[in-house]
């Protein structure tokens, strides 16, 4: 700042010191203030005003306010400055070019006003406004205006205090208020409930610290509907610091949270069924699996329909949806409000329970959810009828890892399905030593497939009149090298699960005619070999194909092979099991029905099978000739055969009394312990051949 002195007397010096004090609150002002005298030099200048008139403060020494003594203005300007330091006027404005020596003029307006001491006028204070630049900053204040007054966005502006103070036409829009209103009242005439207060506090300290806040909030429109704002909130503050004003720029974002809240329900929820889907699932279980154990207990129901394939494929997958949608509204039905119920994809739900008062709660929550789903479902002009499996685990007493109570859960569904479907089972410990046993057992049974380790036994088919050996079933047995011998009746389920079975009896088909090569070799070049075949090798023509390579390999005679059949055979792809069965005939090779009378006895069925033999099943035959009914049941299946042009054949025959019994209603072919139990190849040409080819009974000897 610099200050202009000459020599003045002590009077001067005084008026001066009064002109200084006077200028002191303008020196740091943003608008461009002097102190002129009489002739119009310069007592004091602040800053803005040398910046305005583009001057050094150094090159304002000598030089005068005044316009040159040529120029249009100089005589009214004298008139005005007379005017005012003779006391006539107090101020005058006026708007004129001004220049510094050598600079380019400036448009200005000149507001002018006496200093006054004693009723003597001291000199002039004047305050200079650049009119160019006022003026472009009213055209930008207007385009501001005119902006803020047509944006998009919604812009709320409010004092300090929080009082409405503007609002532009879209906030209107957005929220319904009009601008009257809404004026001086406070934004909280938009808060809803549904935005959390922790939000709003946040808010607010950001605010009145000065800082800016930016964020989503829930707001409730006049008519009461909500709608989702993104709001920047402002603080405005003077030159101090202080609050001054409260600027929020808003938009409705509400579409896009609708998008979100799609996308949501496209992760968490299953699109058919509206039910939670398997991550909304997962995220649940968590929770409870972290939440300490409550009074009572927490459990996972895991559902799964009974052959809901086969009903899917039979309805139509457009009516098979409309069937899950159904099971799905049952099942929240009978739940209730301490379940959550969830579908993991395809026919599998779940139940989480996250309260129950005890076991016996568990286990009719699970019968009310097994009878309701048995219920038949009208679905367009049918009724469809589903049964349901289902496993429980308990959370906490079972296991506290998601992954591991699910696979509880499935181990018990299973369960429920061997002992018959359209049933319950809670998980026990044991399931999972099964679970891991059966993994085992079928990787062990492949190595043993794939490096043959099986052996075949066999057991002799008798003449029971003659004693004669006319056949022989040939019977699979495994040796585990660490578990030693496995049942048949437990690997050969296994491997039927699992696929193996095609491996399996390719290997017992081509060893069997081997085997029987070598008896052939023997001396008993008649006797036939019996092999049972999976009802699923039926369903293609692998078994053709296997049949065709052995009997090429042994050049044996096809009507020496006969393959052993279940009754059930043709329950499942009837046609196509037929017609393989009409293939295996046209061969040469017989087929034989085995156990029969213990399956699915359709007489329409066994008439369409093209079958040679009917074995009767051992389970008829034990307790012969003391059990009156399967006296009754034995020589009816005989009779039957006969009519049928079919030959009988008896197994487990173990006593005399049942031979004979067996001889007198005319079945003269059997098996059993009576004559041998099932042996290997060599040992059983030992015995033949010590025999004679004969196993003679003590009825036969007697």
């Amino acid at each position: 700042m610099l200050h202009l002195k000459t020599s003045w007397d002590s009077q001067h010096a005084l008026d001066i010191e009064h002109i200084q004090q006077f200028f002191a609150p303008f020196r740091h002002a943003k608008l461009g203030v002097a102190c002129v005298r009489h002739d119009g030099s310069f007592i004091e200048v602040n800053d803005q005003f040398a910046r305005d008139i583009a001057c050094d403060l150094e090159e304002l020494a000598g030089q005068s306010l005044l316009p040159a003594p040529d120029d249009i203005d100089y005589k009214p300007a004298l008139a005005r400055r007379d005017a005012l330091f003779n006391g006539q006027i107090e101020s005058y404005q006026v708007q004129r070019e001004i220049r510094c020596v050598g600079k380019l003029p400036l448009l200005a307006s000149l507001a002018v006003s006496a200093i006054e001491k004693d009723q003597r006028v001291l000199g002039a204070v004047v305050v200079l406004t650049d009119v160019q630049r006022d003026e472009k900053q009213r055209l930008e204040l207007k385009k501001l205006s005119y902006a803020v007054e047509n944006s998009g966005s919604a812009v709320l502006i409010t004092d300090p205090a929080g009082r409405i103070e503007y609002l532009n036409p879209r906030f209107s829009e957005m929220t319904g208020y009009s601008q009257a209103e809404l004026l001086g009242k406070t934004p909280s005439v938009l808060r809803s409930e549904m935005t959390a207060n922790e939000v709003y506090r946040d808010l607010w300290k950001s605010v009145l610290s000065n800082k800016s806040w930016r964020g989503a909030l829930i707001n409730r429109k006049k008519d009461g509907s909500l709608y989702w704002a993104y709001q920047s909130i402002a603080p405005i503050t003077d030159e101090k610091g202080a609050l001054v004003n409260i600027v929020s720029v808003s938009d409705d974002i509400s579409r896009i949270k609708e998008k979100e809240q799609h996308m949501e329900a496209l992760a968490y929820f299953d699109p058919l069924t509206s039910l939670g889907n398997r991550r909304s699932f997962r995220d649940r279980l968590d929770q409870l699996i972290h939440t300490p154990a409550v009074e009572g207990l927490s459990a996972l129901l895991l559902l799964d329909l009974d052959h809901f394939k086969k009903v899917n494929d039979t309805i139509g997958h457009d009516a098979g949806d409309e069937l899950l949608i159904a099971i799905a509204n049952r099942l929240v039905f009978c739940t209730n409000d301490q379940c959550s119920v969830y579908r993991l994809g395809g026919d599998e739900f779940t139940v989480l329970v996250e309260s129950a008062p005890n076991r016996q709660a568990l286990e009719k929550l699970a019968q009310d959810v097994i009878s309701l789903l048995a219920q038949p479902v009208t679905i367009g002009p049918q009724e469809v009828m589903v049964t349901v499996s289902l496993g429980i685990t308990l959370i906490h007493s079972d296991g506290d890892d998601a992954s591991g109570l699910l696979k509880n859960a499935d181990l018990a569904m299973y369960d429920a399905k061997h002992l018959g479907r359209n049933t319950y089972s809670f998980f026990r410990p044991q399931m999972d030593i099964e679970a891991k046993r059966a993994i085992s057992l079928e990787l062990d049974l492949r190595h043993a497939i794939d490096h043959q380790e099986l052996e075949l036994v066999f057991q002799p088919l008798v003449d029971l009149k003659s004693g004669e050996i006319k056949g022989i079933e040939a019977l699979c047995r495994w040796e585990h090298p660490i578990e030693g011998a496995i049942s048949p009746e437990e690997f050969i389920p296994k491997a039927e699960d699992t696929g193996l079975i095609y491996s399996l009896e390719r290997w017992v088909i081509h060893e069997a005619c081997a085997q029987l090569r070598i008896l052939h070799a023997a001396g008993f070049p008649n006797v036939q070999v019996f092999i049972n075949i999976s009802k699923r090798h039926f369903e293609g023509d692998a078994l053709l194909e296997t049949l065709d390579s052995a009997l090429s390999e042994t050049q044996l005679n096809a009507q020496l092979v006969s393959l052993e059949v279940t009754e059930g055979l043709m329950l499942r792809n009837a046609d196509a099991v037929l017609a393989t069965m009409q293939k295996v005939k046209q061969r040469g090779v017989r087929l034989a029905i085995d156990d029969f009378g213990t399956g699915f006895s359709s007489l329409s069925y066994l008439r369409q099978m093209p079958v040679d033999i009917v074995k009767i099943d051992r389970s008829f035959i034990q307790d012969l000739p003391s059990d009156t009914e399967n006296m009754v049941i034995t020589s009816t299946v005989i009779a039957m055969a006969e009519k049928l042009g079919l030959m009988p054949l008896a197994e487990g025959i173990e006593l005399p009394e049942q031979q004979s019994f067996l001889q007198d209603n005319r079945c003269y072919m059997g098996q059993g312990y009576l004559y041998s139990h099932p042996l290997p190849m060599p040992e059983l040409v030992r015995l033949l051949c010590r025999n004679n080819g004969q196993f003679i009974s003590q009825t036969a000897a007697g």
